[in-house]
């Protein structure tokens, strides 16, 4: 019984090791740094969007990011040249009813009021929203209309 334990014990070992020296190794390709930063504020109809998923498509790539409850985001290494942009409010809705629930527990502040963008304006291709964008650090204050 002891001897079974011992190979069961060893065989455990030998699994954990191999699982680590998979998982240390290298991640997929990386994508180059484009030194280039997207930033500013999102508002639907003259009110900020507080919480939002923002994309930001070119024909190299894309970066992604998430919009501050002061309505403002910063994507960082932004596809050069025109990229087409996305804000989603559905994705947001997760961190929102989130910090909801910590402020009724009494541990946070309460959260700004959600705004919720047409559903348009999540699809990169029916958004319309583009801004050319250079290396260096880029604003584009995103304005939806109602």
């Amino acid at each position: 019984m002891r001897r079974l334990l011992r190979r069961v014990a060893l065989l455990g070992l030998m699994g954990g090791f191999a699982v680590l020296a998979v998982s240390c190794g290298e991640r997929g390709e990386r994508l180059p740094d484009t030194g280039a930063t997207l930033e500013g504020t999102i508002t639907y109809g003259g009110v900020k969007v507080p919480f939002a998923h923002v994309t930001a498509m070119g024909k190299d790539g894309m970066a992604t990011g998430n919009v501050q409850e002061d309505g403002r985001y910063k994507l960082t290494n932004v596809p050069l040249g025109e990229v087409d942009l996305a804000v989603n409010t559905t994705a947001a809705k997760g961190e929102y009813v989130s910090r909801v629930m910590a402020e009724s527990k009494g541990k946070g502040k309460s959260p700004s009021k959600f705004v919720d963008v047409p559903a348009k304006y999540h699809d990169l291709e029916k958004s319309g929203l583009k801004t050319t964008v250079q290396k260096g650090s880029n604003t584009y204050d995103i304005v939806i209309s109602k």
